[in-house]
């Protein structure tokens, strides 16, 4: 009697994985994969519960809730470019700044790095990697860009796959691995193309860098920083520089320092830094990523600095190079 109870319940569940197999397949055209994979991803792929996400962040009291798919009024409101489909808006109060992502005046993604501010009922106020990871599980380490596949594992944030968007936290690596910035985008933001870079025009990646300095100085408790035209010129210069001279460096080949660019420049100055980054698909993971780096989140962090010039610039491959320059007047 066990046998038989036994291979009942072991031909149920073949039957159970052989039916979509069966049912998918056409005779003339082949085999047709779109209805296994949504029934595999309906039956045995793990969802995300929201309603669990949504009550371990339901103690927090956020001053600005962002859904996606909602209507948005984008009258009168500052927007730049991104390597997205759509343009970010900005909202750059004080202690909630974030830029939500909008496609035909519908919101497809944000990015924030305030605690008071959720988007999706997720929150980063108070997270750190150990908790995403028991909350989210094992990250992806790739996502789909077209019909190709971008690898993302990367210590300096995770990446979800979370009912149609990807959600990455980025973590602080030298505090504790807390979570310092979140960003949203639905899958379909991403667009059809599977090149690796699709950048905004140089001075949109320009000015959105800038916000990210700022929010996160604010963040900090520290003044913003004002931005200052003639520092961009010469920050300008030195990212266009390096993409025709093909070099990384503070220095050119040619000996050119932060010094001589600025006063080449007219930039009255005090005292002055520099942060350069290559290579990142946006500001936003190149601001990160620099924040992890000891003597670049220096500068970002500085108190006595005033002013900042921020200057972008593509090579033929599209690659970005990225300049900051901090000024103290």
């Amino acid at each position: 009697m066990i046998r038989k109870v036994f291979m009942i319940v072991i031909l149920y569940f073949v039957w159970m994985f052989t039916a979509p197999v069966l049912q998918s397949y056409d005779f003339e055209e082949g085999m047709e994969l779109s209805y296994l994979r949504g029934w595999l991803e309906e039956n045995i792929y793990p969802s995300y519960n929201m309603d669990k996400i949504h009550q371990v962040n339901s103690d927090q009291t956020q001053e600005v809730e962002i859904a996606l798919d909602n209507e948005y009024d984008t009258t009168g409101k500052e927007h730049i470019g991104s390597e997205y489909e759509g343009e970010f808006y900005i909202e750059s109060e004080p202690g909630v700044f974030h830029m939500v992502l909008v496609k035909d005046q519908r919101v497809v993604g944000a990015y924030t790095n305030s605690g008071d501010v959720s988007v999706e009922t997720i929150n980063i106020e108070g997270l750190e990697r150990e908790q995403v990871d028991s909350i989210y599980g094992t990250p992806e380490s790739t996502i789909k860009k077209g019909w190709k596949r971008l690898r993302v594992d990367n210590e300096e944030y995770a990446v979800y796959d979370i009912n149609g968007t990807y959600v990455y936290f980025f973590y602080d690596l030298h505090k504790s691995d807390q979570v310092n910035g979140l960003l949203v985008v639905d899958k379909e933001a991403f667009g059809e193309s599977s090149a690796l870079y699709n950048h905004p025009e140089p001075a949109d990646n320009s000015k959105m860098n800038h916000l990210l300095v700022n929010a996160t100085r604010q963040e900090y408790g520290l003044e913003p920083l004002s931005w200052d035209e003639a520092a961009s010129k010469a920050a300008l210069g030195h990212s266009s520089d390096m993409v025709e001279k093909d070099y990384f460096n503070h220095d050119s080949p040619d000996g050119v320092t932060l010094k001589s660019r600025l006063e080449s420049a007219d930039v009255s100055y005090r005292m002055a830094g520099e942060n350069i980054a290559m290579g990142h698909t946006s500001p936003i993971f190149s601001h990160h990523s620099l924040m992890n780096s000891p003597p670049h989140r220096e500068n970002t962090l500085k108190a006595s600095f005033t002013h900042l010039g921020v200057g972008t610039a593509y090579n033929e491959e599209n690659v970005p190079y990225y300049t900051e320059n901090y000024i103290r007047k």
